[in-house]
């Protein structure tokens, strides 16, 4: 049996987290940064507790003005120190209610520049390293961010996207570009399947290149992200593929 993590950003403000939760195996919480306050934070630590989901901590640029989505101008002392109060405070918030923060993805374009960008993925991983540096990082492969972790020794979770089209690069094509996000349930399923099953994906141009994942993220903030993964549930269990975290599955 083959077995795939689907993950989900939640507590950022959408109506259907507990709905998402009973159909993803791991959870990114926004942090404070993009999105997320103390109360929101520790709801949905609770649901995902209820649920036997992984949490994730999700932070990002502080900047809920533009949800995370825009780079900022900030100083690396500043990032740093921002991104560690985010993290900390979910990690404090979990402990709590006795469950343990045991990921970290960076969210937005944050993550996007994390990805290319060296100067900020040493700042990611030097604020994982001095937080807890056994908590592994979800992010695309061949990226920056993978390479700067497997320098430092931190477990790299390759992570794939369900609803998001590809450059031939094998990066996120830019949401302000026509197709970026995926709509068809149909389609989801088939770039899903392609990667579970040929470790490819096609890209925008209908090139196919290497994707291996250990992840696959599905968006909370899409109205059609609930009939997506249940779409999906449904593929899945068609071929006999199992739901299951990466911590739980020894990735």
């Amino acid at each position: 049996m083959k077995f795939i993590d689907l993950n989900a950003d939640l507590g950022e403000g959408f109506p259907y987290d507990e709905e998402l939760l009973q159909l993803v195996s791991s959870c990114n919480i926004a942090c404070g940064g993009h999105a997320g306050t103390t109360a929101s934070m520790s709801t949905t630590i609770a649901l995902a507790k209820k649920y036997h989901v992984t949490i994730g901590a999700h932070p990002s640029y502080p900047d809920k003005e533009n949800f995370g989505r825009k780079v900022i101008d900030i100083s690396t002392t500043e990032l740093k120190s921002t991104l560690t109060q985010q993290i900390q405070q979910l990690i404090e918030l979990a402990k709590l209610q006795n469950i343990n923060v045991e990921y970290i993805k960076p969210h937005g374009a944050l993550y996007n520049k994390a990805m290319v960008d060296i100067s900020t993925a040493e700042v990611i991983a030097q604020v994982v390293l001095a937080i807890n540096p056994e908590l592994p990082i979800l992010g695309m492969p061949n990226s920056e961010l993978e390479a700067i972790c497997l320098k430092n020794n931190i477990t790299f979770i390759k992570e794939g996207f369900a609803d998001r089209k590809y450059t031939n690069a094998g990066q996120l094509v830019a949401r302000s570009q026509h197709g970026a996000v995926i709509h068809s349930p149909t389609e989801v399923w088939e770039q899903i399947d392609q990667m579970i099953s040929l470790q490819q994906v096609n890209t925008i141009d209908q090139l196919s290149i290497d994707m291996k994942v250990d992840s696959i993220c599905f968006h909370g903030d899409t109205p059609e992200a609930l009939a997506l993964l249940k779409y999906v549930h449904q593929q899945l269990t068609e071929h006999s593929s199992s739901i299951q975290s990466f911590i739980q599955h020894g990735n």
